[in-house]
């Protein structure tokens, strides 16, 4: 698989599909896998850019500061690499608060946002949880079985968990930590997001932008406690954005939602949502 040197680091990326262009932004942990479900049906309309972000799977993993800007200039060196002018954004959990960062910072090259089971703060309770994230990976490791299974109930519906796919899942989740993951780093990521607070930007993002996410979703709720700022926080402070709210889809709508997702996504990315 192609990688390109970018801002002093080596990313791994793959492309799929033909079309517009969408840069796919994984959430903390799992790398593009996050995509898994979801590339083969938007890769039928759109070239789907996949890729690690610095520090996660076959990307480089330095031991270095981690925020949200860092991430975002290495997605425009990416476009660069690929010579694109612009693309679509599509991100997931921290991969939607990378996606708001380079919205704003990239204003020319962000063509349609879509920020899927996001935060634009982390209220307390989001802050709890990732804490306990990182104190799990550092008494059991990062491709713990605990950890997975602690991942596998807040990301996933009832539902679903309940499902015979639902038990897959979370051998799937325990080998993705374990694989694409050092335990330095996904901590600096957690605290990435503990630390962040984009809602300067929201009011500067001119993208037409899609916020979706489901309405179990634990993790990143859509009404956040006043110290954070959910999903319906980022609808209502982006101009002009528009939301959809997945019925029993908890926060990785991309597996519990995968249908009803992809739909909505690639419709709003055409211009017909």
């Amino acid at each position: 698989m192609p990688d390109a040197r970018i801002n002093g680091a080596r990313i791994w990326y793959q492309e799929s599909g033909e079309g517009e262009p969408v840069v796919q932004i994984h959430g903390a942990g799992f790398g593009h896998f996050n995509f898994a479900t979801a590339t083969p049906i938007l890769s039928k309309s759109f070239r789907c850019i996949d890729f690690d972000m610095r520090g996660y799977g076959q990307s480089e993993r330095p031991l270095q500061h981690y925020s949200m800007e860092v991430w975002a200039d290495d997605i425009a060196g990416l476009l660069d690499h690929l010579g694109l002018a612009s693309a679509h954004i599509h991100g997931t959990s921290m991969g939607g608060m990378v996606a708001q960062q380079f919205a704003r910072k990239y204003p020319s090259r962000s063509q349609r946002l879509v920020i899927n089971c996001s935060a634009a703060k982390l209220d307390y309770a989001g802050v709890l949880t990732l804490r306990g994230w990182i104190d799990i990976a550092e008494r059991f490791g990062v491709g713990s079985r605990t950890l997975a299974e602690l991942i596998a109930m807040q990301a996933l519906s009832r539902r679903y968990l309940d499902s015979p796919s639902g038990r897959s899942a979370v051998d799937m989740i325990q080998k993705i930590l374990g694989d694409s993951n050092r335990a330095d780093i996904f901590k600096r990521g957690c605290q990435a997001m503990i630390d962040m607070d984009l809602r300067p930007l929201l009011p500067n993002i001119t993208a037409p932008t899609l916020v979706i996410g489901g309405d179990e979703d634990m993790m990143t709720p859509w009404h956040q406690a006043e110290s954070g700022a959910g999903q319906e926080y980022l609808a209502q402070h982006i101009k002009g954005a528009k939301k959809h709210v997945i019925k029993g889809s908890s926060h990785s709508t991309l597996f519990d939602g995968t249908e009803e997702n992809c739909r909505v996504v690639a419709a709003f990315l055409k211009g017909k949502f």
